[in-house]
């Protein structure tokens, strides 16, 4: 659809949505039937039925077409019943406001006010489906910050998007954000002043991770990280909650010219090398609980050293475990903290037949070697770069056969 149709569904949704003077019936019940003060429970968010509601859409290449499931439809409708701000957000490289209309439905029945109701969420939903892009990448985090800009307190914020950011202060492009510690991501924004302004909104995550074509598309985990990181961001943000809502995976291409870069997925694990280097990420099979040197997944971890143990089982190579953090805290806590997860690695090469004797361990914290500059101006932490400190590296030695 070009941008000159769209325009003719936005305009049609500002000039149809009126009617007659309310009757006696709805002068009792101005709310009307579902609107007032109810919840609707969306994705484990509670937002407020009837307030000033804003969808973030995502409508772009990369990204899936968007639509309203049927929680945000219901937002729709609430808003719509009571007579309601409703506004769309466009995502692209430089999000900007492609509807807002301060609905009132006014009609002389019950029946004609619902009719009114459904037509004006049925425009709603022929904007958001129809949207298009004008500028190319995708800056979600952009998008956000417009939508918490023209969002009265009270109302909802709504991102249907993919949640991979090309542009802005929070982009994949740097494809080590599928490893950072969301907590990271959100102090590095705040410490900048980089965060939306969410407070007492409620926010509603839709589709975060679906994917289309050209992008690749991403597994569950991967899926998982992405929600988990837009949640963190929200939160910090002051959201007063922050849902999320899965919808159907759908391939089918956005047909658009306006370009949007591809986010290059994080590599599967090297095959370990007999002689050489090989660094565990902590963000992969062999990561850890935050601030300890206990395995978040104990079993995934074993089947990955045993792949690095079983070759080498019988022979004389010599190993050397090193634990690497991020810079945060003392040096002293960092040394100690990284010396017992390369510990907790060698207790799995030793149950796997590794003798004890073969392997060294130390603890290199945030210095040694194979550590990466993670901090920016003011001694921010720098998130991508923190991620790739926080790993156990495996110095395989060949010298003894």
């Amino acid at each position: 659809m070009s941008n000159n149709r769209t325009s003719q569904v936005i305009a049609g949704l500002l000039t149809v949505i009126t009617a007659a003077a309310l009757t006696a019936c709805s002068q009792n019940d101005p709310a009307g039937s579902s609107g007032g003060e109810d919840a609707v429970p969306a994705g484990g968010c509670p937002a407020a039925s009837g307030e000033p509601l804003t969808l973030v859409v995502g409508a772009r290449m990369g990204s899936q077409r968007p639509s309203l499931p049927g929680e945000v439809k219901a937002l729709v409708k609430a808003t719509a019943t009571r007579g309601g701000l409703l506004q769309v957000v466009r995502v692209d490289g430089q999000p900007t406001v492609a509807l807002s209309a301060d609905v009132k439905i006014d009609a002389a029945n019950e029946a004609r006010k619902e009719k009114a109701v459904n037509e004006a969420v049925e425009k709603v939903s022929s904007v958001v489906t129809n949207l298009e892009p004008k500028k190319a990448e995708a800056d979600v985090l952009g998008a956000l910050a417009e939508a918490g800009r023209v969002t009265p307190s009270g109302g909802t914020v709504v991102l249907i998007d993919s949640g991979l950011s090309t542009a802005g202060a929070l982009s994949y492009l740097d494809n080590r954000m599928f490893n950072v510690v969301p907590a990271d991501v959100a102090a590095y924004l705040k410490s900048g002043n980089l965060l939306p302004q969410l407070s007492g909104k409620s926010v509603l995550l839709v589709g975060l991770g679906g994917t289309a074509e050209p992008q690749a598309a991403l597994d569950e985990n991967l899926r998982g990280k992405v929600v988990d990181l837009w949640r963190a961001v929200v939160t910090a943000s002051g959201a007063s909650c922050a849902g999320d809502v899965q919808v159907a995976s759908r391939r089918d291409a956005f047909e658009t010219t306006v370009p949007v870069a591809q986010v290059k997925l994080p590599e599967p694990p090297p095959p370990f090398k007999e002689c050489g280097t090989t660094v565990l990420s902590d963000s992969g099979a062999v990561g850890f609980v935050p601030d300890q040197a206990e395995l978040r997944d104990p079993a995934a971890a074993e089947r990955t050293v045993r792949d690095l143990a079983t070759p080498v089982a019988n022979g004389n190579e010599k190993f050397t475990l090193i634990g690497n953090t991020a810079t945060v805290g003392p040096e002293a806590g960092l040394k100690d903290l990284s010396k017992r997860r390369a510990e907790k690695v060698k207790e799995l090469l030793t149950r796997l037949g590794i003798a004890p004797d073969r392997i060294t361990t130390r603890g290199d914290g945030a210095t040694g070697p194979h550590h990466v500059t993670d901090l920016g101006p003011g001694g921010v932490l720098l998130p991508g770069p923190a991620a790739q400190n926080r790993s156990v590296v495996v110095e395989l030695s060949c010298s003894a056969r």
